[in-house]
């Protein structure tokens, strides 16, 4: 709605100057022909002169304005300011209005949202005090924007209720289109997309009616967002159609540019990432030809977005980086943020966590200066992210319990069920299934609320996995069968794929290898299509677990080694190792023990770079078995006693007691018997324990 607001701002402007260039010439007229009260039309003369200068402050202002970038609006500022003070000297309250609202959206495209209320509020009383409704319902209009920004949705809709009747009260079919308009935005902010749809439905023959295929274009562009978030993904497809020919039938770039990027993003969300990169980059340069800054560096972080989700680390950051000194030119805080949390993004899924932090706490502050609380909130949630994945479930939980009431705050119900979704992972994760189911319930519903068939299937997907762990099979089975629907009837293949391939697992677990192979074999395509490397090696690692267990080792092979090169290729060190692992499995269970200990040892270094401390330990337990297996009890021993502490320190209490009876085994094999009953004592309880749990 940026665009908007400037156009209207900027037809209100070029008004105003054509008014006052009128005035002026008028009053110089009258100057010259009073010549017989020279003391008196001196004064006109001054008057006129101080007028004149303002007009040319003024007009000097709204060209740095027009300028974009951020020195220009700064130097804006200040030539207003001066006109500001002219005005309000030769008592042209009208003039004096228009600057304080040039100085105000000038604040307002800065971020500094509450220097750009304050200027809003200075021109309201000014515009009033000369019956200029159009002027106040301008202001009205801004001054929404500016708390729908901020995040008070409900604030927004209040300023846009006034401007309203205002519009209609002067005609104003354009003006009043664009309050609608405004209106169906936060609307869509809040997840009321019906609502939104209807104030949308009622601005477009408004559009029509003055002939602005530009606002008609934006508003098709709105249309075609909303049905996008309802995941009716050919209806935004549709709508967007109907944009792209008329932004290009007035010459609009900046708009086609727009309605580009919004095609490239359904077909982002529809795992067609070669095609949303084919609209990204047909948009960047019209973006570049109209001097669009800002649309360009939004479009390099969608394609940067793209290759992190192609798996194509290097080449994220290549655009991330190319993003990031456009949004810092137009003083963009927000996009500057949003491009930091990318950043931190892809290095917290390199494995470089303490990296992903210092990106994520350089955005923190952006978000907050621009009070950017939905922003903070998914900054916030991402740190979260990051200390869960550390293994610090304490501190992943304080944040994302710093961004549940800022979710909350501003009606984004469907961050709100995303946190409360992570926080659910997290119990989970502790152990704690009852508190997940807990969480994952809170979620379910505002899912819904929303529309968010794609949240409420990965919510349902969530619960499957809990009820999976918790030993209750059908149940879980249950869960899975009601999200696959769901992500296939917004065509998210991935989800799908995840679902197919839980599906799998559970299958697995039940003894049904053959079962579970069919669902893994329907998850690998789904997988491919949408370029999801990680998920196709996960889905080709399990597949060799699968034949591992049947007892055929070469087909297992042949899956982990088209895992490997996989996970090495989206930098996925927690898999590779994994993979690593299940291959020295298989060695160790061929007789090939000096094999065993080679993939093994190659696991071991990546588990702890990524701090994996389960991982870890079961890697050293594997090896302590290998080494006891070919007689080197010694060196078993200090194997089983390095993964030892690790187990305990992740509270596995069946690897624990597994590593115990280990230890035991092997002072029994070298006669020291008391040694050995310690040790098996000692894993004894924990085992009653583990068992007693499941």
């Amino acid at each position: 709605m940026k665009n908007d607001k400037l156009h209207r701002n900027a037809a209100s402007f070029c008004l105003a100057l054509m008014s006052a260039c009128c005035y002026f010439s008028a009053g110089a007229g009258m100057a010259t022909a009073v010549e017989t009260a020279r003391e008196e039309g001196q004064s006109v003369v001054a008057q006129n002169d101080v007028s004149a200068e303002a007009e040319r402050l003024f007009q000097e202002g709204w060209r740095l304005y027009k300028e974009g970038s951020a020195e220009s609006l700064r130097q804006a500022v200040q030539i207003w300011e001066r006109a500001r003070v002219l005005f309000r000297e030769v008592a042209n309250k009208e003039r004096e209005a228009f600057s304080c609202l040039g100085i105000g959206r000038v604040y307002d495209d800065l971020g500094e949202k509450q220097k750009a209320l304050e200027y809003y509020a200075l021109a309201l009383p000014l515009f009033r005090a000369v019956s200029d409704r159009g002027g106040e319902a301008a202001t009205l209009s801004n001054i929404g924007a500016v708390y729908n920004d901020l995040g008070e949705k409900q604030k927004a809709l209040e300023y846009y209720a006034l401007a309203l009747p205002l519009r209609r009260a002067v005609s104003d079919r354009s003006g009043e289109a664009n309050a609608l308009t405004s209106i169906g935005v936060v609307y869509n902010d809040l997840g009321e997309k019906q609502k939104a749809l209807e104030y949308y439905a009622l601005a477009l023959p408004l559009f029509r009616a003055v002939s602005d295929r530009g606002g008609e274009a934006t508003t098709l562009n709105n249309i075609g967002r909303v049905y996008n978030a309802l995941g009716e993904k050919q209806k935004a497809l549709e709508y967007y159609a109907l944009a792209l020919p008329l932004s290009r039938a007035v010459s609009d770039r900046g708009g086609e540019a727009i309605t580009l990027t919004g095609i490239g993003r359904v077909y982002d969300a529809l795992g067609e990432k070669q095609k949303a990169l084919e609209y990204y980059n047909q948009a960047l340069p019209l973006y570049r030809a109209v001097s669009n800054r800002g649309g360009e560096a939004t479009t390099l972080n969608n394609i940067g977005g793209v290759y992190d989700d192609l798996g194509e680390k290097q080449k994220a950051l290549e655009y991330y980086a190319l993003a990031l000194p456009l949004y810092r030119a137009v003083s963009d805080r927000g996009g500057e943020a949003t491009t930091l949390t990318g950043i931190g993004a892809v290095y917290s899924d390199l494995g470089e966590k303490q990296k992903a932090l210092e990106y994520y706490n350089q955005a923190l502050p952006l978000r907050r200066a621009v009070s950017d609380r939905g922003g903070e909130a998914i900054t916030l949630k991402n740190i979260g992210a990051v200390y869960d994945a550390l293994g610090e479930k304490q501190k992943a939980l304080e944040y994302y319990n710093q961004a549940l009431p800022l979710y909350r705050a501003v009606s984004n119900r469907g961050g709100e069920a995303a946190t409360l979704n992570n926080i659910g992972l997290v119990y989970d994760a502790l152990g704690e299934k009852q508190k997940a189911l807990e969480y994952y319930a809170l979620a379910l519903p505002l899912d819904r609320a929303v529309s968010d068939r794609g949240g409420e299937a990965t919510t349902l997907n969530n619960t499957g996995r809990v009820y999976s762990d918790l030993g209750e099979k059908q149940k879980a089975l249950e869960y899975y069968a009601l999200a696959l629907p769901l992500y296939r009837a917004v065509s998210d293949r991935g989800g799908e794929a995840a679902t197919l391939h839980n599906t799998g697992r559970v299958y697995f677990d039940l003894g049904e290898k053959q079962k579970a192979l069919e669902y893994y074999a329907l998850a690998l395509p789904l997988y491919r299509a949408v370029s999801d490397r990680s998920g196709e090696a996960t889905t080709l690692n399990n597949t060799g677990r699968v034949y591992f267990d049947l007892g055929e080792k070469q087909k297992a092979l042949e899956y982990y080694a088209l895992a490997l090169p996989l996970y090495r290729a989206v930098s996925d060190r927690a898999w590779e190792a994994n993979t690593l692992t299940g291959i020295g499995r298989v060695y160790d269970a061929l007789g090939e023990k000096q094999k065993a200990l080679e993939y093994y040892n190659q696991a071991l270094p990546l588990y702890r770079a990524v701090s994996d401390r389960s991982g870890e330990a079961t890697t050293l337990s594997n090896i302590g078995a290998v080494y006891n297996a070919l007689g080197e009890k010694q060196k078993a021993l200090e194997y089983y006693n390095q993964a030892l502490p690790l187990y305990r320190a992740v509270s596995d209490r069946g690897g624990e007691a597994y590593t115990l009876t280990n230890i035991g085994a092997v002072y029994n094999a070298l006669g020291e018997k008391q040694k050995a009953l310690e040790y098996y004592a000692l894993a004894l309880p924990l085992d009653r324990a583990v068992s007693d749990r499941g």
